[in-house]
């Protein structure tokens, strides 16, 4: 599916944020705004070709040299790839902005809180399962310097002799990101 990113100009709780983020289930966010509210940080929306709002990315670089993430994405749309899109996003965001980390705080009361942890870790970040943020480093796009092409896709076929991505777990196995999409 091709889906387009589009920064939103109007910093406002619109139905469209409504339906994505305030329909979710209990726990997944410990926030809800009436219609018409003014939002803080940057916020962009993913949508499918024909428009429909299928999820939101938000990022508040207003800690240093850190920001803050938070990714939605509507039920209907969920393990189809859109989260990983989105995410991907907000880390590139983050670098061209010369941030050292992205993190994002998992609400203790999630219903798939360790489901949506290991997504996380599986895409390099760490941190505690049982509580606190989880981060990233970005690569600092104020480094000027050449990128790293994005590691090959790998299998996961241990019979492979080859240097695993980022994704290989210490307890024996290797996490395939592209397996994990939300």
């Amino acid at each position: 599916m091709e889906l387009s990113w589009k920064r939103d100009e109007a910093l406002v709780w619109d139905e469209d944020k409504q339906r994505v983020i305030g329909g979710q289930p209990e726990g997944v966010f410990a926030f809800s705004h009436p219609l018409g509210t003014s939002l803080t940080g940057d916020w962009w929306s993913v949508a499918d070709p024909d428009g429909n709002v299928l999820g939101y990315g938000w990022l508040d670089s207003t800690w240093g040299g850190d920001a803050e993430v938070l990714l939605a994405v509507a039920p209907e749309a969920q393990t189809a790839g859109v989260g990983s899109f989105i995410l991907d996003h907000l880390e590139d965001e983050a670098s061209r902005r010369g941030m050292n980390y992205v993190y994002n705080t998992l609400q203790e009361a999630h219903p798939k809180r360790s489901e949506l942890f290991d997504w996380l870790v599986v895409r390099g970040y760490v941190g505690s399962e049982s509580g606190g943020p989880v981060r990233k480093r970005v690569v600092s796009g104020a480094d000027d310097g050449p990128k790293a092409p994005p590691p090959a896709r790998h299998t996961a076929d241990p019979t492979l002799d080859h240097a695993f991505p980022p994704g290989h777990e210490e307890s024996g196995g290797y996490v395939d990101p592209e397996d994990h999409q939300y």
